[in-house]
């Protein structure tokens, strides 16, 4: 991992990230992320006061070991996504909140925002995503949490679709990209 890794990561983003490993990868997968990591020491860390922060270097360490085990994954990473959002806002929120609440509880040197948004499309531009900045590596997995995050405030008769102006995972560029997500009635 080379770059330049300041910043800190909420311990509640790690409990909702390990949630969701469990439920999609089950115990075994988990844990081959936190020892691929060499961060075994978190499996336990909703024991642990979730106001704390965690270091974002020893995050990017568990979403590169991530990236690395799961290679090629992107539908698997799209439905740890899903669940990650379930497991970090299992109440609900508004969405406009859950955008604004990611940056605040992932203080990094990326940035997510609303720049657009009309009755049925919802534009959001991604800066220097952590979670696909390796070369190599697609966004699959925010963009599940984002898409689930939208489609569980709405009524059951509506879903998410998502396409946008991505990049070539091989632009080292790529984890910059604007996300459109269109609400559409089910047929």
């Amino acid at each position: 991992m080379i770059g330049d890794y300041k910043g800190e990561v909420k311990y509640r983003v790690i409990t909702a990230l390990l949630q969701a490993y469990h439920d999609i990868l089950d115990y075994d997968g988990m844990r081959s992320i936190l020892k691929e990591a060499e961060m075994l020491y978190l499996k336990n860390i909703k024991d642990e006061n979730q106001d704390q922060m965690l270091d974002f270097f020893s995050f990017k360490k568990i979403i590169s070991a991530q990236n690395c085990l799961l290679y090629d994954s992107s539908r698997l990473l799209f439905e740890i996504g899903k669940k990650f959002s379930f497991y970090l806002y299992p109440y609900g929120k508004n969405f406009e909140e859950i955008v604004v609440d990611i940056n605040r509880l992932i203080v990094a040197d990326w940035k997510v925002e609303i720049t657009n948004r009309n009755d049925d499309i919802i534009s959001i531009l991604i800066q220097k995503c952590i979670f696909c900045s390796e070369i190599g590596v697609p966004c699959d997995l925010f963009e599940g949490f984002l898409v689930h995050s939208l489609e569980k405030i709405l009524p059951s008769e509506y879903r998410v679709t998502h396409f946008g102006d991505k990049k070539a995972i091989n632009d080292p560029n790529h984890n910059t990209f604007i996300l459109k997500l269109k609400i559409e009635k089910k047929p």
